[in-house]
This record gives C-alpha cells, sequence and structure tokens, in this order.
C-alpha cells in the first residue's frame, strides 16, 4: 500500500480509478469478512470512537454499526457496569482477556465474554481492538449440569436419609403422644410449661418430617400422572385459595389469563404445587411492605407460557443463576428446597423456567409447557377461526374478575 501511494502523483484516470476500484474491493472483503464472524469485533480509535462494528457486536451488545466520530465506545452501551469496565481498560491501556459479565435483557440474562486490546503501532497506542462472544448458550448449559449433578447427588443420600431421618422423627411423635395419653390415663394435669414444652417437641417434628417429605420429593423420579389440565382455572383455584392470606400481607393479585388458552397434558398436583413455590417466594420477596402480584397465560404453535410477575425486592444477579440449586436458599426459615421442586416438576413435563430479576424492581418467572402433537393442529384451527370472528382474548383484570 505504501508504494502504491508513492506512485499516486505519477497515475493517469485510468490507474486511479483501476487503483480506487481495488481498495474498494478489499475494503468490501474486510466487510464481509468482518460480518461473517460469529465473533463481535469493535475498532476504536485513539478518541475511543468507532471505527469499525461487526454485526455480531452490534447485536450481542446493541451498538450502532455506522461509525461514531463524535462519541467514545461506552456512550453507546445500555449496561452500566459494562460501560464503565470498557472506559477503565480502555484508559488504562491495558489487555484483558476474557472478562464475563452479566447482561440483564427482558428475555433473560445474557452472559458475554469480553477482550480488550491496545492497538499498537510504532511503540504507540493507536486505537482498540475489542472482542466479545455471546456465551448464554454455554453457561445455561453449564448451570443446568450443574443443577442435575446436584439432584444426581442428593439421589444417592435419599433412602439413607429415609432411614436415618423419618423413622426416628416418627418414634418421636408417637412418644409424644403416648405421654399425653399417659397423663391423662394418670388423671394428672399437664401444667402450662410443660404443655408448651411437648407442642414445641410437636411443631418440630413436624418441621422436620416436612424438610424430609420436600427433600426426598425433590430427589426421587416423579411418578407424573398425566391428564387433561386447564392452566386458567388453576390458576384462578389458587388465587382462590391465597387471596386472605396475600390480602392480609398488602399483596394485590392482578391476571391476564388468555381466554383461549389451550388444554395442557400434565400432573395437576405437581403443576399446582410448583406454582405454589413460585407464588411463596413472591409473597416472601414483597415482605413487609407488599406489593404486586401478577400472572400471565398465553401459548403458540409448541407451547403454553405461565408468567408470574411480583414488584418484590428483586434478585441480585450474582446469585441469580443459584436460585433452583437444592439447599440454596435468601429466607432464614428457608428450606431451599421450593424452587429445585418446582425446577423438577416443570422438566418433568417436558418444559423449561425462565427467570428475569432487577434489584429493587422485582423478579419474572415464565414457565413454558409443552403442548402435545395431537392437540395443536385443532388449537391452532379453533384460535383462527375465533380470531376471524372478532373475538379477543382476556385483559387485565383483578381477582376474581376475569375475563372471559
Amino acid at each position: 500500500m505504501s508504494r502504491a501511494l508513492q506512485k499516486l502523483p505519477r497515475m493517469n484516470d485510468s490507474q486511479l480509478r483501476s487503483f480506487i476500484q481495488l481498495i474498494a474491493d478489499d475494503y468490501a472483503l474486510f466487510d464481509a469478512m468482518m460480518d461473517s464472524l460469529t465473533s463481535g469485533v469493535i475498532i476504536l480509535d485513539s478518541n475511543h470512537a468507532i471505527i469499525k462494528t461487526n454485526r455480531a457486536a452490534s447485536r450481542i451488545l446493541g451498538i450502532p454499526l455506522s461509525e461514531s466520530p463524535d462519541r467514545p465506545l461506552w456512550a453507546s452501551i445500555s449496561d452500566t457496569k459494562l460501560a464503565d469496565f470498557i472506559h477503565t481498560v480502555i484508559k488504562s491501556e491495558e489487555a484483558i482477556t476474557a472478562e464475563e459479565f452479566i447482561i440483564v435483557a427482558d428475555e433473560g440474562n445474557q452472559y458475554i465474554e469480553i477482550s480488550v486490546l491496545p492497538l499498537v503501532k510504532e511503540k504507540r497506542v493507536r486505537g482498540t481492538i475489542i472482542t466479545v462472544e455471546d456465551i448464554t448458550q454455554r453457561k445455561r448449559e453449564e448451570i443446568n449440569n450443574r443443577r442435575l449433578e446436584n439432584l444426581a447427588s442428593l439421589t444417592n443420600l435419599a433412602a439413607a436419609v429415609a432411614h436415618e431421618i423419618k423413622n426416628p422423627l416418627a418414634a418421636i411423635s408417637i412418644h409424644v403422644q403416648l405421654l399425653r395419653k399417659n397423663f391423662k390415663a394418670c388423671n394428672l394435669e399437664i401444667n402450662a410449661k410443660a404443655q408448651k414444652h411437648l407442642d414445641v417437641v410437636e411443631e418440630e417434628i413436624e418441621r422436620l418430617n416436612k424438610i424430609v417429605v420436600d427433600f426426598l420429593f425433590a430427589v426421587r423420579p416423579l411418578q407424573c400422572e398425566f391428564a387433561p389440565v386447564d392452566v386458567n382455572e388453576l390458576i384462578k383455584n389458587l388465587f382462590a385459595t391465597f387471596q386472605e392470606e396475600f390480602s392480609a400481607a398488602g399483596i394485590t393479585f392482578v391476571s391476564q389469563l388468555d381466554s383461549e388458552l389451550p388444554v395442557i397434558q400434565a400432573d395437576e398436583r405437581f403443576l399446582r404445587q410448583a406454582l405454589i413455590n413460585i407464588l411463596t417466594n413472591a409473597k416472601a420477596a414483597m415482605m413487609p411492605a407488599g406489593g404486586e402480584l401478577g400472572v400471565t397465560t398465553r401459548f403458540d404453535e409448541e407451547k403454553v407460557y405461565i408468567t408470574v410477575t411480583d414488584t418484590g425486592k428483586g434478585i441480585p444477579p450474582d446469585i441469580l443463576h443459584k436460585i433452583f440449586e437444592p439447599y440454596f436458599t435468601t429466607k432464614p426459615d428457608g428450606s431451599g428446597l421450593g424452587l429445585t421442586m418446582t425446577y423438577k416438576v416443570i422438566k418433568e413435563h417436558g418444559g423449561d423456567i425462565q427467570v428475569h430479576s432487577e434489584v429493587g424492581s422485582g423478579t419474572r418467572f415464565t414457565l413454558m409447557l409443552p403442548i402435545t402433537r395431537s392437540e395443536k393442529p385443532l388449537l391452532i384451527e379453533a384460535r383462527s377461526t375465533q380470531s376471524t370472528a372478532g373475538t379477543s382474548s382476556a385483559g387485565i383484570s383483578p381477582l376474581g374478575e376475569h375475563k372471559a
């Protein structure tokens, strides 16, 4: 290129046109190569403004493809932590490789891996090269594998736990009942203090027994009995069951249930328990201030979606990926098995769960359950017919006023 530039003053018009065309072709090839990469690449000038961005970087970071000569890169990045990191590293002129970040997005957390390298020419930093990889799928697989490994290891302990804890608890409970009967048979009055002690023993037996039952439920294979389940009706029944308890806590139910939602094949007992666990967590997240708990349903050709949203304190990004792990809990009185059981139930149904949370704003759980193959053609045809007739889906309404 330098030799060609030296010859530039001696070129005639035809040679100049050929030279310019050659440069244009090379640049077009460079553009095509950049946009063919699955990794994001960003090139900055010495003022930290964007010279070149490929499509992968634009998609991953949500930044413009065009040059931005008047603003530094970090001004185009919406995620504050990532923008601050890039700003600091570029200013330091240090090389940073494979730094991982979590970007909070509406459809769920996005995991990226970013490297920042100074662009050095003639021993001077002339700009910056940034590469970025979307590692979301890899991270989700790692998290999922870790959950499965944890569940597998717990399964090996299940039989021992049942024998070593549950049976002695049953014996203790029986002997407490025998004590009460002996007192009564001997016409002896149990004083208030002794009565309180016996009550505490029974309460603790019940609490420990529940932990053991939850544990065994979490680790044993589920014996699902699939039958037609009306998800909307199940949600309405749960609202009716918990309305008084949640209202007393200052929590308002709001629903948006798709009136055309298909009946799915599911085990209603287990699906009900999975939803109860999520509602219970939502209530805990909104205490003591109260708030709004929303449930929506919708569907597409493949799945039914149940979304539960609360206005609670939210879950920090650094622990969000741990919430389905056995015994992980942020509640002082939590067993750490509720969401583990929920995850297990949804997976046993061939479904999946996505969680989106913002600290200080709330959390959204989305349960995705498959529609059986035999039902799909009928449902799609029915929905198409109703849509042509002008039927609309359910609107947002308070508890007890679900629009049909």
